[in-house]
């Protein structure tokens, strides 16, 4: 499965750079930052990602629901099955993504399985409080 990661801006290319800090280069994960100066088009910068593999299961992660990028593709995958849009990419469901094994999957149970890695990626959201006493342990 292609991986792919679109935010407005840097946040997918950054993204990417950690993962791959964190587990060595990753051929099936790529970033793409749109509205970056002097870059191609968003809808080009799809097209030509699935071009490249047009028979290969897709995951594109994007940073914001309702925002241009996930729009767009959105609008680009609609009434393709072997292509899936998660929104709200984080580091935890990335590295989840990674990790899985759903390249023999059928498209329903990648699906499934994209939400049950949603609900795990949620309960990394966290607010830490750190008292005064505690931060002095550090």
């Amino acid at each position: 499965m292609q991986i792919i990661l679109a935010s407005h801006s840097q946040m997918a290319k950054g993204l990417k750079q950690t993962v791959e800090l964190i587990m060595g280069k990753q051929s099936n994960l790529h970033a793409i930052a749109a509205y970056d100066d002097e870059q191609e088009s968003l809808k080009k910068q799809i097209a030509d990602q699935i071009m490249s593999n047009s028979n290969e299961k897709y995951l594109f992660l994007t940073d914001i629901i309702g925002g241009s990028v996930n729009t767009i593709i959105a609008q680009m995958i609609d009434d393709k099955e072997n292509m899936f849009l998660v929104t709200g990419m984080n580091l935890p469901l990335v590295l989840t993504v990674l990790t899985a094994k759903m390249d023999n999957c059928s498209s329903d149970q990648v699906a499934n399985k994209l939400e049950e890695f949603c609900e795990e990626a949620r309960k990394e959201l966290k607010v830490v409080r750190v008292a005064a006493q505690e931060a002095e342990d550090f």
